[in-house]
């Protein structure tokens, strides 16, 4: 399948900003094809980047598919996606999409999901980001309505981050939610510190870590907890950590920020006696999490602006069919994970056996 002209017109100039140079080039060739790919040996590289990212096109338009159903210039395209922002990889999704014929390929299915409401969220937290270095939040709200979604949301808000690992540590796992020591033998084993280190170690290693990077942590399903073990863990680890950070990371040296967020997926602990901010200027922030204005299921009015959103783009067609009301009748009046779901599957996916991986 020959690449059409104006297809090239929109290739040539995402790869001239996105590869840096002939090494740039053949790595993501080695990423795409395998350490033996011998693609490379066809391109003449000792000529100007404009030059041999022409050429680079041009002979993998010769190679087509490497698969059935696989283009090679989507395959290093796909890998390229793996390590740009989400602009690009939009750029990136809307190229595929055309050179394939794939109307909704899944990423970018993933990537608008995204976009759905949570706006009131990420605009408090990006808020609270501004004033303070660290923070900690409570993501929380009924049942299915999307708080790992929101995170996944919250997580891009800052474009750098795509390029480090959150600390995630799901509190259902094997009861760690009920033990102290077992949520800190969790962080040992996430760290690969020996199992005798001490809780303060711990804290070092997170506060050295935050002097070359943001630090990011997640503890899943926090509404398994007691309130006593979560409200004791909150003192025991999140208050030190704090007290850690204020006292050896100056402000005017550092400008990585530590987020905490708490997900609790039942609505459960702010029913609690947890000590829980209601306002981020009040003085014990951010030694207790804020907690953000709670999920719940999506109005008629927010599907709507979605699927208007969604038809003014070219890269993806919405289905024949799928429209704001059917989405509330179908998803027991717009319980989030209920709409990702039926909307997956008008455009051919699955939410949890596919699009759902990409959740962090």
């Amino acid at each position: 399948m020959a690449v059409s002209s104006d297809l090239i017109q929109k290739i040539l100039p995402l790869l001239t900003q996105t590869l840096r140079d002939e090494k740039d080039c053949q790595s993501y060739l080695i990423k795409a094809f395998g350490i033996n790919e011998t693609i490379s040996k066809r391109i003449t590289w000792n000529t100007s980047k404009d030059i041999f990212i022409t050429d680079m096109v041009k002979v993998l338009d010769i190679y087509s598919e490497i698969a059935p159903g696989k283009p090679a210039l989507c395959a290093l395209l796909t890998e390229i996606r793996k390590d740009v922002g989400v602009d690009i990889q939009i750029d990136i999704d809307k190229i595929i999409t055309e050179f394939t014929g794939v109307k909704t390929p899944p990423h970018l299915l993933f990537d608008l999901l995204l976009q759905m409401d949570f706006k009131q969220q990420a605009r408090l937290v990006r808020k609270v980001m501004k004033l303070h270095r660290t923070a900690a939040f409570l993501v929380h709200g009924e049942p299915y309505c999307g708080q790992q979604l929101l995170v996944n949301r919250l997580f891009r808000l800052k474009p750098e981050w795509k390029n480090i690992s959150p600390i995630k540590i799901d509190v259902s796992h094997n009861g760690a939610g009920r033990s102290i020591p077992h949520l800190w033998r969790q962080l040992t084993s996430w760290f690969r510190l020996p199992k005798d280190v001490e809780p303060k170690e711990i804290i070092y290693k997170i506060c050295d870590r935050l002097s070359t990077q943001d630090v990011i942590l997640i503890f899943y399903t926090v509404d398994y907890m007691p309130p006593k073990v979560l409200g004791a863990w909150l003192q025991e680890f999140w208050e030190p950590l704090v007290t850690q950070v204020e006292a050896n990371c100056p402000p005017t040296q550092w400008s990585t920020h530590l987020l905490m967020f708490l997900v609790d997926n039942s609505g459960s602990v702010c029913e609690s006696n947890i000590l829980l901010a209601k306002q981020f200027d009040e003085p014990e922030y951010p030694r207790i999490p804020l907690h953000l204005p709670p999920v719940s299921p999506f109005p008629l009015d927010v599907l709507d602006d979605w699927i208007d959103m969604v038809t003014a783009m070219e890269s993806i067609q919405i289905p024949i069919g799928l429209t704001s009301k059917i989405l509330l009748e179908k998803s027991e009046n717009g319980i989030p994970e209920f709409v990702y779901e039926e909307i997956c599957c008008h455009c051919g996916h699955s939410w949890e056996g596919g699009l759902a991986k990409w959740l962090i």
